[in-house]
């Protein structure tokens, strides 16, 4: 394989749809991935083929019996002897009962990294859960708080437990790696689906002591009623009978939607077109209310489309999944790739997200090997001498336990969310982060909450830019980053000296990330895009709306993930300069990231999607036994994926399912889903909550409601476990938000800091930079620096 991890070996022993995304991440930029596969194969393949057939290209198959022959057991530790990176899907003390656990392996393999990725960690409570996406959603308010065409809870469709949970594992298990290059010693690197899901909801979630009941909140529930602030994000439909997605987070996107859509008259414009989070009168709400879905209506959306366009306000088609493999901007980013699939024949797939070097996309990916397919071959190469991975460095004496990515420096120098949370991921782990802002602050700064998450752990430096007076702190800047991000419209950084080719002309050695909207080229360059309204366009929400209904706003979005991308394209980097001294540039637009979302959907042969459309009309489940039910006094989550758990069902509800012909396999089952469902329902109701509960505990669970956010916060077990931090704020109390997401050891956590007020650090910044405090002074005073 080519790509800047060719050479890296891995060996992936995980099942479902976590670690063998995460091991496919390393893959598709070149890392050479063994897939250890139980006999029969990743029971995933069968209930997830399109996505296994994304997730697992690139890959080879061996087929071992670790669980029951003490043979396959060594020679899968013969294989780990052989890997940079050994991958994991084990539930707590599972590794240990088979001889697999960290603390041997780390004896016999002092250099092997190990990443293990569990339901929810090694908190008691769900020890003996199955490590299933449905049940996490289910525990973690998800279905609480994800809209939908009823009240809830909502069956959750796109899997981004499982996409966060993969990509954490890859940012950990790259820190880890980064620092082995130093070191020489491997280290244990712990995530969990639920951690995978925190990633996403900690835009969302945060508590403060002192509230102001003023502060502008996004709250996922008015994107199906009147807007009660200048910040529209909604979908409307048009006179097509199609769906366009608006969103005016933009400075001065709300005035200018109101002026093409002839409400101006009523709605005046603010100064400065500041308009997020401020409010409406509720005549103002209701005068748009009764006015705009009528306007909408009365042409068809590629109408509202161009106007939008033109006037500059996110106005974004959504569109059913894979359609928007066929739009020019996703074939001009080479955002699909055809593979050959064994079981699917010829499909369509989405690439790779992140681009390297300039480079258009990697090359044409091997399609996902069959099960035990390179069995012989590779354990015939046991036999022959080891040949030591190019990776591997000698073990030093003394083990480097500071935060992995300590004396790391990161510039940033975007907005909003889906560009600085990559930042804020490489702050948890150690990096020192400067945020550059405008005198006015970062837009998002309107919305609390998701800007505390996208820049904790930074240090805020607010300038005018465009000053010549700031030139020598540009130059400084690119003088001190390693690494420098953005994510401005194309030609804006360029204005202000620090586009690619201008930051490399002061600092030959700094890696760059550009996190455009749509990308760097292409007809849509200079398009608005927010979440989450590439969500829509890539076909997810109209997938958690479930069949046949309106779209929904997708509650795991393009902006999280955006920002785990960039994490991980940042670390690629840092270790390709580290271990080769080449300096990479990389890009990872938005839109990239938003199909990202949807790579678990394949286009098939005969141009339809294959794996999407799994969710029923009611939102209730993506088949018979991996769905909501109503009990008699409640609700109840079922993820039945195993025989033993079916047998565990019908002993509950003393009925029938492996031995009635139409259920009694996977396959029939899914072509009687309907039918199952029914019984199942009918059943259910007639037993509490409580009952199915006492049953098992591993494939069932009872879904929390949006309360649970506020107990998660105050969980005491949470702060140890460092996922929740407390810290004291002057104006605002006790603030209470996610923090780490990844448990590494032999490696000191980083002390969790809030998002720094506006300019906190400038005068420290300027200062370090070499300008004098009177300097300082006078450009604070004449508003250049704030």
């Amino acid at each position: 394989m080519n790509g800047p991890l060719a050479g890296l070996r891995v060996l992936d022993c995980s099942l479902g749809l976590a670690g063998p995304q995460a091991s496919g991440l390393l893959a598709d930029y070149g890392a050479d991935v063994i897939w250890a596969e139980p006999p029969g194969g990743d029971p995933a393949r069968a209930r997830h083929p399109a996505a296994a057939s994304v997730f697992n290209r690139n890959k080879r198959s061996v087929t071992l019996d670790i669980g029951g022959s003490a043979a396959d057991r060594a020679r899968l530790l013969r294989l780990a002897a052989r890997a940079d990176i050994m991958i994991d899907s084990f539930g707590p003390g599972e590794a240990e009962a088979l001889g697999l656990g960290f603390a041997q392996l780390h004896q016999d393999h002092p250099h092997l990294i190990r990443c293990s990725i569990t339901a929810a960690g090694e908190d008691p409570r769900y020890r003996d859960l199955a490590p299933s996406e449905a049940l996490i959603h289910a525990l973690c308010a998800t279905m609480a708080l994800q809209p939908g065409h009823r009240d809830g809870p909502i069956f959750q469709a796109i899997p981004f437990a499982s996409l966060g949970a993969a990509q954490l594992a890859v940012i950990g298990a790259l820190a880890a790696l980064f620092r082995r290059l130093d070191d020489g010693v491997g280290r244990h690197v712990q995530t969990s689906l639920l951690d995978g899901a925190l990633s996403f909801h900690s835009m969302f979630w945060g508590e403060k002591d002192v509230v102001d009941p003023a502060a502008a909140t996004i709250d996922t529930a008015a994107t199906r009623g009147a807007s009660r602030t200048r910040m529209i994000t909604r979908s409307f439909l048009c006179g097509d009978g199609e769906y366009i997605g608006i969103h005016t987070a933009a400075v001065g996107a709300f005035g200018r939607l109101m002026a093409v859509l002839g409400l101006d008259d009523r709605i005046a414009a603010t100064a400065g077109g500041g308009d997020v989070g401020t409010p409406l009168t509720p005549d103002e709400a209701s005068y748009i209310e009764d006015n705009i879905h009528n306007i909408f209506a009365s042409y068809p959306r590629s109408y509202w489309v161009q106007r939008l366009m033109e006037a500059d306000v996110c106005a974004i088609e959504h569109l059913q999944p894979t359609r928007v493999f066929d739009e020019p901007q996703v074939r001009n980013n080479r955002m699909t790739v055809q593979v050959d699939d064994p079981v699917l024949g010829s499909v369509e797939q989405v690439a790779p997200a992140i681009r390297f070097g300039g480079e258009a996309a990697p090359g044409a990916p091997a399609p996902a090997p069959r099960s035990g397919e390179h069995t012989q071959a590779l354990l015939a190469a046991l036999d022959e001498p080891e040949i030591i991975s190019p990776w591997r460095r000698e073990a030093s004496f003394e083990i480097d336990r500071r935060p992995l990515l300590d004396g790391v420096r990161i510039l940033d120098l975007g907005a909003f969310y889906a560009g600085p949370y990559s930042s804020r991921l490489l702050a948890d782990l150690g990096a020192d982060v400067i945020k550059v802002e405008t005198t006015a602050g970062d837009q998002l700064r309107g919305i609390e909450r998701p800007f505390f998450s996208a820049q904790a752990g930074k240090r805020s430096l607010s300038a005018n830019l465009k000053d010549p007076r700031m030139a020598p702190a540009i130059g400084g800047l690119i003088r001190w980053a390693d690494a420098i991000h953005h994510n401005m419209r194309p030609g804006a950084a360029e204005r202000l000296g620090l586009g690619i080719d201008q930051v490399r002309a002061v600092n030959p050695q700094a890696l760059y990330l550009y996190a455009p909207g749509w990308g760097s080229s292409g007809p849509h360059r200079l398009r608005q895009s927010f979440a989450p309204m590439l969500s829509g366009y890539v076909g997810a929400s109209l997938e958690v709306a479930g069949q046949y209904n309106e779209p929904m706003p997708s509650l795991g979005n393009e902006d999280p993930g955006n920002g785990l991308l960039g994490a991980v394209a940042l670390l690629i980097g840092l270790i390709e300069r580290k271990r080769t001294g080449r300096v990479l540039s990389s890009e990872n637009p938005q839109l990239n990231a938003a199909m990202g979302l949807m790579a678990h959907v394949v286009r098939g042969p005969d141009g339809e999607p294959v794996g999407a459309g799994r969710l029923d009309v009611l939102q209730m489940g993506t088949d018979a036994l991996e769905s909501l039910y109503e009990t008699a006094d409640g609700w109840i989550c079922v993820a039945a994926s195993e025989d033993r758990h079916v047998i565990a069902l019908e002993r509950l509800l003393d009925m029938a399912i492996l031995t009635d012909p139409m259920f009694a396999t996977f396959e029939a089952r899914l072509a009687n889903r309907d039918a199952l469902a029914d019984r199942l329902r009918a059943a259910f109701e007639r037993r509490t909550t409580a009952e199915c509960l006492a049953s098992s505990s591993d494939f069932m669970a009872q879904p929390v409601g949006a309360d649970f956010v506020t107990a998660f916060l105050n969980d005491p077990a949470e702060r140890v476990a460092g996922r929740v931090a407390e810290v004291e704020d002057p104006k605002k109390g006790k603030v209470r938000e996610i923090a780490h997401l990844l448990c590494i050891s032999d490696a000191e956590r980083a002390p969790h800091r809030l998002a720094p007020a506006l300019g906190e650090h400038s005068d420290a910044i300027l200062l370090s930079l070499g300008y004098a405090k009177q300097d300082i002074e006078t450009l604070r005073r004449e508003g250049v620096v704030r």
